[in-house]
């Protein structure tokens, strides 16, 4: 009996086959992408480790609490990562010079108000004026007291207070 292909559909489907075994075995360089492939997942970039990795306490309980609750791998595997390390850094007894955890307010030369947060590297949010320690402004103004010139990237501000939570 006759196949409808006249044979060719046998011959067709050895021949799928046969590449496919070959595009496995050889190089990437060396096929034709196909269409049909699916598309890779992004590599997630994340926050790398910082040494050391200081954290504040309110930083600390939200790594837990996103932990406690992720489904990403790549989230997953770096917030334990940063908790394995982490050293939580409580607020200073005296608060009268900017450290870990400071919510810092300088004003520039107009009279223009900007309060940043220092915290640790896992915590830093540029868009919430959350800053990391270690960063150009973090570093300019840590050690700094109220009333101090200090030279940010955008200028010279004066420091007009410090709080922490």
């Amino acid at each position: 009996m006759r196949r409808p292909c006249g044979g060719s559909c046998d011959r067709a489907a050895t021949r799928a086959t046969a590449k496919a075994s070959y595009s496995a075995s050889v190089s990437k360089a060396f096929t034709k992408e196909s269409d049909d492939a699916p598309e890779p997942r992004p590599q997630r970039r994340g926050v790398p480790v910082p040494e050391p990795n200081y954290v504040t306490p309110a930083g600390a309980r939200a790594a837990r609490s996103e932990l406690a609750a992720c489904t990403d791998e790549d989230r997953v595997r770096e917030l334990a990562d940063h908790l394995a390390t982490a050293q939580i850094v409580e607020p200073p007894a005296e608060r009268d010079t900017v450290s870990l955890g400071a919510q810092v307010t300088v004003a520039d030369a107009s009279g223009q108000r900007t309060t940043y947060h220092i915290v640790g590297a896992l915590e830093a949010d540029a868009k919430r004026g959350r800053v990391f320690w270690q960063s150009p402004i973090g570093q300019a103004l840590y050690g700094a007291r109220v009333g101090d010139e200090v030279a940010l990237p955008r200028g010279e501000v004066e420091l007009v207070a410090i709080a922490y939570d």
